[in-house]
Parts: structure tokens; C-alpha cells; sequence
């Protein structure tokens, strides 16, 4: 069973896509990741200027959908393999005498 998971996501996470069967020993640039210190109380997201606010609520809304989407998808998938595991068990379960 192969569990896909988006292009868009992995190419977030910072991978690179790469066809099946594709065997290049290029390992490609890993950028390292710094932490963002926490806000100062000085810095606040109302202080940013209308335009970054709105493109950052666009993009939490944009998260939010395809978060409800993987999530509806993984129950799918969870109903689907349930059912599957049921019917198997009915098949390998002994007759009743």
C-alpha cells in the first residue's frame, strides 16, 4: 500500500520530488532550519501592515482546507481498511459447525 501525500506538502517540508526508479546519488543543498525567537511584547501581528495581514490570514485559511481535506481523506482511508480487515476476517474465520 503506498500512502500519498501531496507534492505541495513535501515540496513545503523542503524535498525535492523525484520519479520512481530514479537512483541519482545527487543529495541536493539542506538548508538548515533556525528558530524563530518568540515575539517581543513590543511586536504584535496587529502592527503589521494591512496587506501582510490579510496574506497571512489567506494563507491560515489555506492550511485550514487542506488540513479538513487530509483529515476527511484519512477517514476514508481508515473506513476503507476497516472494512477490508473485516471482510478478510470473515474469510479466514471458521465455518460455525
Amino acid at each position: 500500500m503506498i500512502d500519498e501525500v501531496g507534492s505541495s506538502t513535501i515540496m513545503g517540508c523542503g524535498f525535492d520530488l523525484t520519479r520512481a526508479g530514479d537512483h541519482s546519488d545527487e543529495q541536493g543543498v539542506l538548508t538548515p532550519i533556525l528558530p524563530v525567537p518568540p515575539p517581543s511584547p513590543s511586536q504584535h501581528a496587529a502592527s503589521a501592515p494591512p496587506q501582510e495581514q490579510q496574506h497571512l490570514q489567506d494563507e491560515i485559511t489555506a492550511l485550514k482546507g487542506a488540513f479538513e481535506e487530509e483529515k476527511d481523506l484519512n477517514a476514508k482511508r481508515h473506513e476503507d481498511l476497516l472494512a477490508l480487515l473485516t471482510t478478510l476476517q470473515a474469510k479466514l474465520s471458521p465455518p460455525a459447525p
